[in-house]
């Protein structure tokens, strides 16, 4: 019996889902083919009149005649009352609108007669139909086809639909995003024809029925991708930002760009990215077309989009783009300009942890000042300070926020101190309180923050070039660094070596003008932004990032981005020892765009005992007695990526070039740089790009006499390489495409 009735209970439970489900799905195929008095009653009064009209109308009628279910406040309140002032509708026997109603063939009987509609002229019968039977949308279109007849206010037109107050938060009540701009579609549920063509009877901007949709593709042009990442994309169009979920998972992050979005059955199928641009100015706009200082007179599509990107999307006017000269990316279809993207970069903002005195980020205090009025701001306290007063804040006080009154001014803080003296910053100044310390963190434009890293890194007499290659390195790794967090810390990087030496020097005009020549530009390879390393000067050859940072494992050669800095053509295959001596040994009579700076070549005796100690600290063994040092791997580039140290009680192996550099450490050594002035005290070898040579004295390893090049670990920029190179007249694009091959400049 109890087994009897569990069957029954789960026979029930299945009839009940069942139930929910086709009633569901009645539901969505009478709100699809159906139609409802209220929505008769819009569409019968905007055939007629104007909106504003109807709203007058409805209130007009004062006298207290209108049903009770008929609310003034509701949509469809005005359009009720015209359809029974006009007569064209009629209250039910109990008195009442019954605005959710479905429309029934006893009302179209009603309506016909008003409007003295004979049947004959359809395609279908309603003389044998229940007057409770409930009218197809297809029946009623015809009906309304033919009343349209009499009206010049509704026409029917086709468009496709991609946004909702359901999916887009900035939409009003009933408002769509339509591919014909903002429409209002009061009553109607437009959400099941998300992304797909239609075709609708509509009185302006007013949507009054969509009467069915459009087979095939259904295409949104020009739209402005914001991101797109795993299984949904942000797009900007027309104003508005949209979030699309996908059916899938995007096979890599996209960056933004503008695009064209293809749908079917209104699914996202496709995403044409437009990668055609040129960069140039405008200095004319006439009747379809742009002129440009360097490409002449260019047509301009019909549906032309102009995106101002940065610092966060919005669509702005033709009228509005300046034909003075100013510079824009302009977006090409073919032999058209279909989009323009102008970038505004005064609002981007980076977020520069300082670090103190000690070399810490931990702050007991911060002491602050400006040369003008500026702001302190902790919670709901906001204090007003003038000009040269000062302002401590110590930990445990609450987090401060300190700013000039003026959008250009510099916070100084005086508790700090750089190589320039006392530290100021454009920006906000954030102290944020962790209790026992504060960290101080500068909110700062990425311009102010790019011409106040050129200084520290690079040194202002390397000329206009040279500081511009800088620039946009800096730039380039200051954008990587956006949206990521710097050791767990509120900030997206710190102000040292360990990112970017930023502030250590102030900046200056040339550093200005270096950002300021290069705005918004930065490097962009396959793979997204480039990591644009740099470094001080080069042995004659650059190393790609994977053979610097070298483990083990498999050394990816073949994929290496590294080249001679040269103007000659080289043959030398510096993976082979006897090349790269010959190379270190200027044997192949090479110029090299380094070739007379002190660093360049360089030479040191390592004694075997220190070589032998500096393995105890970098192998955590004790090797012994040095007996031998073999080469095991060397990069394309000459650089030393594995060596094996044998000695009398063990061998090492040591992977990568700062650990070889370790291992050669010069602290009791002479560097003799190829200027002939020996230094002392280094802890480091100047590079990893030497080879060498064993000194035995009665079959004992005495050392190892070490001929190198270059100053650094090698990897990207020489920054004395873009010194020398600007020196003999070459662009700073031209230089940055010298140092990195697979990448291009770009206007981020």
């Amino acid at each position: 019996m109890r087994r009897y009735l569990l069957h029954i209970g789960i026979l029930a439970a299945a009839l009940t889902v069942l139930l929910f489900y086709f009633l569901n799905i009645h539901r969505q195929w009478s709100a699809n083919e159906m139609m409802n008095r209220a929505q008769i009653a819009r569409m019968l009064a905007l055939m007629r009149y104007e909106v504003s009209e109807c709203e007058e109308m409805g209130k007009a009628d004062g006298d207290g005649a209108l049903p009770e279910d008929i609310p003034e406040d509701e949509w469809y309140g005005s359009y009720a009352a015209v359809a029974l002032k006009e007569g064209w509708m009629k209250v039910k026997e109990d008195g009442g609108f019954h605005p959710a109603d479905t429309f029934s063939y006893g009302d179209l009987r009603y309506m016909m007669e008003q409007f003295h509609l004979s049947e004959d002229l359809l395609s279908f019968s309603i003389k044998y139909r229940q007057d409770d039977g409930m009218v197809p949308k297809k029946q009623w279109c015809e009906v309304y086809q033919l009343l349209l007849a009499e009206s010049s206010k509704v026409n029917k037109e086709r468009f496709s639909i991609h946004g909702t107050p359901a999916n887009i938060a900035g939409l009003g009540a009933w408002q769509v995003l339509t591919t014909q701009g903002i429409k209002k579609a009061e009553g109607l549920a437009v959400d099941i024809y998300m992304d797909r063509t239609v075709q609708a009877y509509m009185a302006g901007d007013e949507i009054l029925c969509i009467i069915g949709e459009e087979t095939g593709e259904c295409r949104l042009e020009n739209v402005w991708i914001e991101s797109g990442e795993n299984d949904s994309l942000r797009v900007f169009f027309d104003g508005y930002e949209r979030r699309m979920e996908l059916d899938g998972r995007l096979s890599q992050a996209l960056e933004p760009n503008m695009a064209d979005l293809t749908f079917a059955d209104g699914k996202l199928t496709g995403i044409d990215y437009k990668t055609s641009r040129i960069k140039d100015a405008l200095t004319g706009m006439e009747e379809g077309a742009f002129v440009l200082e360097n490409y002449g007179k260019i047509p301009v599509t019909g549906n032309l989009a102009v995106y101002q990107v940065s610092p966060s999307p919005r669509e702005i006017a033709k009228e509005e783009l300046a034909a003075d000269g100013t510079v824009y990316e302009f977006v090409l279809q073919g032999n058209e300009i279909c989009g323009v993207i102008y970038q505004d970069y005064a609002e981007e903002t980076i977020r520069v942890l300082l670090h103190g005195n000690d070399g810490g980020y931990e702050h007991s205090l911060a002491t602050v000042t400006a040369d003008e009025a500026f702001t302190v701001t902790q919670g709901d306290d906001v204090r007003r300070c003038e000009g040269g007063s000062e302002v401590t804040i110590s930990a445990g006080t609450g987090s401060a926020r300190v700013r000039t009154e003026n959008e250009r001014g510099r916070i100084r803080v005086l508790s700090l101190e750089r190589s320039c003296g006392t530290p100021s910053y454009h920006g906000a100044l954030c102290i944020e309180d962790e209790g026992e310390s504060l960290l101080l963190i500068n909110e700062v434009n990425m311009e102010d923050y790019v011409a106040g890293v050129i200084p520290g890194e690079m040194p202002v007499s390397y000329g206009a070039e040279a500081l511009k290659v800088q620039a946009v390195c800096a730039r380039t790794f200051g954008m990587r660094a956006l949206g990521t967090t710097f050791r767990d810390y509120p900030a997206n990087l710190d102000d040292t070596v360990s990112s970017q030496v930023y502030n250590n020097q102030e900046e200056c005009e040339e550093s200005i003008q270096a950002a300021s020549a290069t705005r918004g530009q930065v490097l962009q390879n396959t793979e997204g932004l480039t990591a644009t390393y740099f470094f001080s000067t080069s042995c004659g050859h650059t190393s790609d990032a994977a053979d610097v940072w070298y483990s083990g494992g498999d050394s990816g050669d073949d994929e290496a981005v590294s080249v001679f800095l040269s103007d000659d053509s080289v043959e030398l295959q510096l993976m082979q020892e006897e090349d790269f001596r010959s190379f270190i040994n200027m044997e192949d009579g090479t110029s090299y765009f380094e070739q007379d700076l002190p660093w360049f070549r360089w030479q040191v005796f390592i004694a075997a005992e220190d070589i032998r100690n500096s393995a105890a600290a970098v192998c955590q063994t004790d090797i012994g007695e040095l007996e031998d040092i073999t080469v095991l791997e060397r990069a394309e580039s000459g650089l030393l990526k594995a060596i094996q140290l044998h000695g009398s009680l063990n061998s090492c192996t040591v992977y990568g070039e700062y650990k070889i550099r370790q291992i050669f450490s010069p602290a009791n050594a002479e560097l003799m740089p190829q200027s002939g002035e020996s230094v002392t005290g280094w802890s480091l070898l100047p590079s990893g790009y030497f080879y060498m040579d064993a000194m035995i004295e009665d079959g004992v390893c005495e050392g190892y006499l070490i001929h190198g090049g270059g100053y650094g670990h090698g990897c990207g920029m020489s920054q004395n390489g873009a010194m020398k190179m600007a020196e003999m007249g070459k662009g700073y694009d031209e230089i940055l495409k010298f140092f990195f091959p697979d990448s291009e400049l770009i206007t981020e």
